[in-house]
């Protein structure tokens, strides 16, 4: 069995020019609650997600430079191939509503996660099998100054890396996530 690729990539300088990190606002959906699960052929970016009646995004709005998301090639004994998929949040849980959010969020295995990069791209992770919580630590802090908040890893294995997801330009991706929140 012969596996080549077919093109090669090429940079410009102007590729060059980018920002690492993620914004501070990121969006959780459930697989089970879309009528049309993504396609994973990677023909061209995902551009539309077709939410079943009641099914919708939930908005999260962190502090800047306090998340991350990352994709990991893992080669099994057997030489089977998958990518380790792996968003990692914090957020402060102001009230016993929140705490029940993150409780619940914590229970789920069909999560999928969009995060929006630096560079006003966005991302879809967990989009083929889902993704579970492995940790969720609150912390107090010992001093004024300590992180408080709770940080969540949300992880999962796929065939592909996270897929990109972009609804004709930047301004219009942003408006249906924000149109499809509950």
């Amino acid at each position: 069995m012969a596996c080549k690729i077919e093109t090669g990539i090429v940079n410009d300088c102007s590729d060059l020019l980018r920002v690492g990190g993620i914004s501070k606002t990121f969006w959780i959906g459930y697989l089970s609650e879309l009528d049309t699960q993504f396609s994973l052929a990677q023909t061209a970016d995902i551009s539309t997600i077709d939410f079943s009646t009641y099914g919708g995004l939930r908005r999260f709005d962190g502090n800047k430079f306090s998340h991350s998301f990352g994709s990991e090639l893992v080669v099994a004994a057997g030489g089977n191939k998958s990518y380790k998929q792996s968003f990692v949040f914090k957020i402060l849980t102001n009230s016993t509503a929140d705490d029940l959010v993150l409780q619940d969020l914590n229970l789920g295995n069909d999560v999928f996660v969009i995060v929006q990069d630096n560079n006003q791209k966005f991302f879809i992770l967990g989009a083929g099998n889902g993704l579970s919580a492995v940790t969720d630590v609150q912390n107090s802090g010992q001093t004024g100054d300590s992180d408080a908040s709770d940080t969540v890893t949300l992880e999962g294995q796929e065939l592909t890396k996270p897929l990109r997801f972009e609804d004709t330009d930047y301004q219009t991706t942003l408006n249906f996530l924000v149109a499809n929140e509950i």
